[in-house]
């Protein structure tokens, strides 16, 4: 057989196997994970054009744990650097939860006239398309839409989800940063990708396949330039890894993990994923930043065992109904206020005024040099927010004002200068687009 004849082959059976694993029926849990490798006797690449885990055997699962770690042993074997991530089995298992959010109809019922953000199962970051609507409207479509939930879990929700017990004390319990909904029909899965913070994904209903990659291994990986965001993502297609324009695949080791409800996985900052997920599936996450030091000061006289709901926590991004916009993927306010705290200490100045503001917006935001000018409108912007920071209306802010600002404040700052690692927003497009 020929070279081009083989390719072509090969590429058409391919192509079977893809329709193979991810066009089963709603609800079919029979999806073989992880892969098997399948030998290559046309010359070509093992795994040359097949969903991403063909290419290489994996290393092993991702480490198990039957009950969640206490924080301290948490933080010790897991979360501080070098990152390695972990299943907790079970660790949500007494969420309510866990048993009502089986049911369309409870959801519906009980949270439909709260807003989200819904996208395509079929993730494209070059290209995303994002709506916000009542869940009533997309649990009313989901089925036969191609629609997926990736939003702020809506604050009513959380009362319902549990807190494992390694984020109850310490730094952990005070980095919290948001919680997100994930909820779609089957069928999905992600692009290859790494997040800017620390992610404690807990599956709710049905089934998700992960792959996990170290960072590290990001130059073998196709990456699509993201300078100025924490998070990034690559450009192979994972339901048909092209080896001859990613050779470099078949190096990089994995692991992985399967999860099942109640079944949670510490996802690491910046280490690489792709999910799967077949029959319908719902999952809450939980994100926190990454801190470089753990004070564990109060964890001696926390009750970490005590059941608690991610409701008796406080998060800094939220969602309630009313509000005007949903944000995702802020970063954490009080880094914020050190990024301003440190613009003033490295200019040497002794006053934050509305030009300080600007240059950072015009550098984070914009794309702009340092020393461009804004336009009249970007300017109005950034001197509408600065008039919500100074409080006295005297045109600048002091360093111990900077300490004192509050946290709503350092919100809108945050949203001003800051891209968000995720979508947000009030209305992003037609019901056609999606």
């Amino acid at each position: 057989m020929s070279t081009i004849k083989a390719a072509l082959f090969w590429t058409f059976i391919s192509v079977l196997c893809v329709d193979a694993i991810f066009d089963k029926d709603v609800g079919d849990d029979g999806v073989p994970f992880p892969p098997t490798l399948q030998p290559s006797d046309s010359g070509l690449p093992v795994g040359h054009l097949s969903p991403l885990g063909y290419q290489r055997e994996p290393e092993g699962p991702v480490k198990e744990y039957t009950q969640p770690l206490a924080p301290t042993e948490f933080w010790e074997q897991h979360a501080r650097d070098p990152y390695v991530p972990l299943v907790y089995r079970q660790a949500i298992a007494k969420a309510p939860a866990v048993t009502n959010w089986q049911s369309d109809e409870y959801i519906r019922e009980k949270y439909g006239d709260l807003d989200v953000l819904v996208e395509k199962k079929i993730e494209d970051r070059m290209n995303p398309v994002r709506l916000r609507m009542p869940l009533s409207e997309f649990l009313d479509n989901y089925h036969r839409k191609q629609w997926y939930v990736v939003s702020l879990l809506p604050d009513p929700m959380r009362a319902e989800m549990q807190v494992p017990r390694s984020l109850l004390c310490g730094n952990f319990k005070d980095s919290i940063l948001e919680s997100n909904l994930w909820l779609s029909s089957g069928g999905t899965r992600s692009v290859l990708h790494y997040d800017a913070d620390h992610n404690l994904h807990c599956l709710i209903s049905g089934r998700k396949d992960f792959i996990m990659i170290p960072n590290k291994y990001g130059d073998k990986l196709d990456l699509a330039d993201n300078k100025k965001s924490g998070s990034g993502f690559t450009h192979m297609n994972v339901d048909k890894v092209d080896l001859v324009k990613n050779p470099e695949v078949s190096e990089v080791p994995w692991t992985w993990a399967t999860l099942q409800p109640g079944d949670c996985i510490f996802i690491p900052s910046r280490y690489f994923h792709q999910v799967r997920s077949y029959g319908r599936s719902v999952a809450a996450t939980i994100m926190w930043d990454p801190f470089r030091e753990f004070n564990d000061s109060d964890c001696a006289t926390r009750d970490i065992d005590k059941y608690t709901a991610l409701s008796d926590v406080r998060l800094q991004w939220t969602y309630k109904k009313g509000d005007k916009v949903i944000d995702m993927g802020y970063i954490n306010v009080e880094t914020m206020r050190n990024i301003l705290l440190n613009e003033m200490k490295d200019e040497e100045l002794n006053k934050f005024t509305p030009e300080v503001l600007s240059i950072l917006y015009a550098y984070n935001i914009l794309d702009e040099e340092e020393d461009e000018q804004l336009g009249e409108e970007d300017m109005e912007y950034v001197r509408k927010v600065f008039s919500l920071m100074d409080k006295d209306q005297k045109g600048y802010l002091t360093e111990e004002e900077l300490r004192g600002l509050d946290i709503e404040t350092l919100k809108l700052v945050t949203r001003l200068i800051e891209p968000a690692h995720g979508p947000i927003g009030e209305n992003m497009g037609s019901r056609d687009e999606l």
